[in-house]
């Protein structure tokens, strides 16, 4: 694939959008691509981690054990797995199994920092995205709260 094709497979990713077209460039040259054969594991649960993966083409399955396919999620093209790991260290909580073959790009955190480092306006957006995101979460978390116990909902 191209860059080009690259960089439109990145800005799929909310995340990574925010950056603006001149950082997704720097990552897509800096990335490295990566097959991953059907039934693969490409990460574990409890790995510590350096980089994040952007499926470019194929699924995953994301569950707390590689054999475990109930309660699974799937991730699909356009999907980012680990996008915090590129902000900070830390273990995976999931597993990843490619259901059938796939094509992910890899990001790791020590290039993605250098971008943000080089680019102050890439990391103020990243800042507002993630401070939305996270102001988003807790008022979902507090809508399921308020349907589960309809008495404490404070007006």
């Amino acid at each position: 694939m191209s860059i080009d094709d690259d960089i439109a497979v990145l800005e799929q990713v909310p995340m990574l959008r925010v950056l603006g077209r001149g950082a997704l460039r720097m990552i897509a040259l800096g990335a490295e691509t990566r097959e991953v054969a059907a039934g693969d594991v490409l990460f574990r649960p409890g790995e510590r981690v350096d980089c994040a993966y952007v499926v470019q083409s194929g699924n995953f399955r994301l569950s707390a054990e590689p054999e475990q396919s109930r309660k699974a999620i799937e991730a699909g093209a356009g999907s980012m797995l680990g996008e915090y790991s590129l902000l900070s260290d830390q273990a995976r909580p999931l597993c990843a199994t490619a259901v059938d073959d796939c094509t992910v790009i890899r990001i790791s955190r020590s290039m993605f920092r250098k971008i943000l480092e080089d680019d102050a306006n890439a990391a103020l957006r990243l800042r507002d995205y993630i401070a939305h995101r996270s102001r988003q979460s807790i008022s979902e978390v507090l809508e399921i709260r308020y349907t589960l116990e309809p008495g404490e909902r404070q007006n």
